[in-house]
């Protein structure tokens, strides 16, 4: 079974779009946990809403707002899965009907999984409706053609006969926090993300460096694995460049701060 993990903090009409998305996945052997960093109330009405809903186990992880704490919240959802095939997503972005099924197609033992997205801009994003959803319409070239970055336009191609050709077939790719997979396993040796990392930016990198290092080969499903990411802003980048060296630059393959280790010790 896949173990979908939905990274989350606030914007429950967002996450409305996102659950919607669910309903008509291909793949359907999988379960759902909410992975949510200090929301308010109508995340967890949201929650209580779908359940039952997508016919899936479907799980709310919360912990207190303290700022950007996304590495201690996805270890705790990954810790309360029980999946032995890993997906992460944020809670903005809508899926395409394949999206599991490829991810799930592709995996490979020792081996993790980035795709990209579809940047939506602002007014896409708030004229978007559940129909559009459910009815496969964001799927549709001619709704957000002229609502994303030109550079993003062709990730909305599914395009599977492409694999190995995306990345310059590079076994290296970079990490995306919203659209990547791997087997359970690999994640738990590397013993997930470092949870000394608060603060948006250095997290993705982080991990990735770590799988790196310990031999995991990181490939694309670009063109394959497609999402559409609601528009929103960006919150400060908080790290110095001595710490984006730190994170970044790291020899570590498993932290000593991740999700089997003590949270007394941050």
């Amino acid at each position: 079974m896949l173990s979908l993990i939905i990274a989350v903090y606030q914007r429950p009409r967002v996450l409305e779009l996102v659950l919607a998305s669910l309903l008509d996945q291909t793949h359907r052997d999988f379960e759902v946990v909410i992975a949510d960093d200090g929301s308010g109330s109508e995340i967890a009405r949201t929650v209580e809403t779908w359940q039952g809903r997508l016919g899936q186990p479907l799980r709310h992880v919360w912990q207190e707002d303290q700022g950007f704490r996304k590495t201690i919240i996805a270890n705790r959802a990954v810790a309360a899965s029980t999946g032995a095939y890993l997906v992460f997503i944020d809670g903005d972005c809508i899926l395409h009907h394949r999206f599991l099924e490829r991810h799930w197609a592709r995996r490979r033992p020792g081996q993790a999984l980035s795709g990209r997205r579809l940047f939506l801009d602002e007014a896409l994003t708030r004229r978007l409706s559940l129909e559009d959803v459910t009815q496969r319409r964001i799927e549709w070239p001619g709704l957000w053609w002229n609502h994303v970055p030109p550079h993003d336009r062709r990730n909305g191609f599914c395009i599977p006969l492409a694999y190995g050709l995306r990345g310059g077939g590079s076994r290296r790719y970079e990490i995306l926090g919203s659209n990547f997979s791997l087997p359970r396993e690999v994640f738990l040796d590397v013993n997930g993300y470092d949870e000394r990392i608060q603060g948006r930016g250095m997290e993705d990198i982080n991990l990735k460096t770590r799988l790196l290092n310990a031999g995991v080969e990181i490939r694309s499903v670009s063109q394959e694995a497609i999402q559409y990411h609601c528009f929103h802003g960006n919150a400060d980048f908080p790290h110095d460049p001595a710490a984006v060296e730190r994170w970044g630059g790291t020899t570590e393959t498993r932290t000593p701060f991740g999700i089997d280790s003590p949270r007394d010790r941050r």
